[in-house]
């Protein structure tokens, strides 16, 4: 009896303690459910306001925003107010307090990781609004004054109820410009307003891209592009002749009325403030600006380490690319940084995308398959915007519709031949294009938060796409020997691809660096003409302009360069650490499918360890 009770107990004690254990984990489980829950309609509340308070962001990511729960007849163009800053500061605490809450400890790993990515962001623009006023939204390079006109020159009429929108959008823009110009003043009284230099350039640009005569005459690219863009849902039956004919009236008189305006009052507001900025130079002369230039270019570049350190790399690299060209040169004396006789055999942007994506087979990943396969467009940039624009850029498609690819090159800066071969690596395959593609495919087959797509990273995007232009020299090499007109290609011609591949990554090194002097060390622009005299370039003109514009875009040549770095870094670690497993095909996947990323998230994602 004794033995059976004893039995009995502990048969009694072992439920119990399994019954705990059940209940403990059944608490887990709802409890990492219930965190799941918490953190979706969280990411889905913070994406459905963004895309909400801007419509035009929102066209450029979402081509059909009701199925994320967003109403298609809403329009915003949210402006620039101090009280609208607050409110905007109030809710990023409040944001960020709730990401910081969630536990993640049993979520998914592209969960978890966009978990990290968000609190990290969140941190990044708490610690920069502290820096009111240091930010300048119109920059003469790549400011809000060049790129709106393309943005809207761009943007795709899916239905009739996108150019009610559009329209809409347009009546807006007065409101929104002067928004800008509030701001502008306020750091006009915070002693941080632009140089008169830069304020020039901004006056011009707001005269000149709106042109007044072009568009009374209906000849601007805003008015082209609108009645190309009409001409194409009347071809597809979603419009009628008849409304095409009215929605044109409407543009025209909205453009006159609204947008033309507005543009001239943007100029007249600089041109009054033009005199009130004391600084000529870069951050560095600020009050904080060393402080907020460390936190832009952690934030910009996605690199981690301390300045001095990207300086010393930086550094090395230049003199390893001056040796290097010193060889080539040393190897074929007459060697001129001019293309030789044999001119590079792709002259056609559509040849030059063909070639690229069959050399490329072999190192990297095919895109996903989809029932319908991306294309690309290669246009030309408006004679109007060709002064303002860059040598060439990619727009990328709505995250729900990336079969519609456009590139724009811009033929006054990029001329045929070897450079447009390497421009098309940069913004196509396997640069800007095919690396958004990649990625967008694997979101929506790995059901991805779209929240993700909140988050921009100009490191990763703009270091890969000259990762990948350094590597098209290389193609361009292999293009040129099987197709040389003769039959064969001299050494020479080789080497000249050889020696401009050292020299563009000599050039973007130097302006990089130039980058942390000025902004971070304080350089002025005797010191940076003194620097550039050691590289060959001496010309006055030429050096201030190099000077104007790093001063005018901080952080713009470190974004490409040291992310191009960074790459460069993390794959001889991959080689170092996967030894005979590692191939480029399994290094470039890797990161495709991770996606854009701070640098250091990116080597933890590889589970590579970084050694510097």
């Amino acid at each position: 009896m004794k033995q059976h009770l004893k039995r009995f107990f502990h048969s009694r004690r072992s439920a119990r303690v399994l019954a705990l254990f059940l209940t403990a984990a059944l608490s887990v489980s709802a409890f990492a459910g219930w965190q799941a829950v918490q953190f979706r309609y969280f990411t889905d509340t913070l994406f459905r306001q963004e895309m909400e308070s801007d419509t035009l962001s929102m066209h450029y990511i979402l081509a059909h925003p009701d199925a994320y729960g967003i109403a298609d007849d809403m329009v915003c163009l949210t402006p620039y107010s101090p009280q609208g800053q607050e409110q905007a500061q109030l809710q990023l605490e409040q944001c960020r307090k709730k990401a910081c809450s969630i536990c993640p400890l049993f979520f998914r790993k592209d969960t978890r990781l966009l978990l990290t990515l968000l609190t990290r962001q969140l941190e990044s623009s708490r610690a920069e609004a502290a820096f009111p006023f240091y930010a300048e939204p119109l920059s003469p390079g790549s400011g809000i004054q060049s790129s709106l006109p393309i943005l809207l020159a761009e943007y795709t009429f899916r239905s009739k109820q996108d150019v009610d929108n559009y329209l809409m959008l347009l009546t807006q823009i007065p409101a929104y410009l002067e928004g800008i110009a509030a701001y502008e003043k306020e750091k006009a009284a915070a002693g941080l307003f632009m140089s008169d230099s830069a304020a020039d350039k901004i006056i011009e640009q707001c005269y000149e891209i709106l042109d007044a005569g072009q568009l009374r005459s209906g000849v601007h690219f805003l008015n082209v592009t609108f009645a190309q863009r009409l001409q194409n849902l009347v071809q597809r039956g979603l419009i009628t002749a008849a409304e095409k004919e009215t929605y044109l009236q409407q543009n025209h008189t909205v453009l006159l009325d609204y947008v033309l305006p507005a543009y001239e009052r943007l100029g007249d507001e600089i041109l009054l403030l033009k005199g009130s900025g004391t600084n000529p130079d870069g951050l560095a002369q600020f009050p904080k600006g060393r402080e907020y230039y460390a936190l832009l270019f952690a934030r910009t570049t996605g690199c981690s380490r301390p300045l001095p350190e990207v300086e010393a790399l930086l550094t090395a690299r230049l003199q390893e690319d001056t040796h290097a060209l010193a060889h080539i040169m040393q190897q074929a004396p007459d060697l001129t940084l001019i293309a030789p006789e044999e001119e590079f055999p792709a002259q056609a942007p559509s040849v030059c995308l063909h070639d690229l994506q069959t050399r490329m087979q072999e190192d990297f990943p095919a895109i996903p398959e989809t029932d319908t396969p991306p294309s690309c467009t290669v246009k030309k940039v408006s004679e109007s915007l060709a002064d303002y624009c860059a040598p060439a850029f990619y727009l990328t498609p709505p995250i729900d519709d990336i079969t519609e690819n456009a590139i724009y090159i811009n033929e006054k800066d990029t001329p045929d031949g070897l450079e447009l071969y390497t421009t098309l690596a940069h913004e196509g395959y396997p640069g800007h294009l095919y690396q958004t593609v990649y990625y967008q495919l694997c979101q929506q087959k790995n059901h991805i938060n779209p929240a993700r797509n909140l988050l921009h990273y100009g490191g990763y995007t703009e270091g890969w796409a000259l990762y990948v232009e350094m590597l098209s020299y290389d193609y361009a090499k292999e293009y040129m020997a099987a197709n040389a007109a003769a039959g064969s290609v001299s050494d020479d011609s080789l080497l000249f691809i050889d020696a401009m591949k050292r020299n563009r990554s000599i050039q973007l090194c130097l302006y990089a660096l130039m980058d942390i002097e000025i902004h971070y060390n304080g350089a002025d622009y005797e010191s940076v003409h003194q620097a550039l005299s050691k590289f060959g370039i001496t010309e006055p003109q030429v050096t201030r302009n190099i000077y104007d514009y790093i001063v005018e875009e901080p952080v713009n040549y470190p974004k490409y360069y040291v992310g191009f770095l960074e790459f460069e870094l993390l794959q001889e670690a991959a080689k170092e650490k996967w030894e005979e497993d590692y191939s480029d095909m399994r290094f470039h996947e890797a990161i495709l499918e991770t996606g854009p990323c701070p640098f250091d998230i990116l080597w933890e994602e590889l589970g590579i360890e970084d050694s510097q």
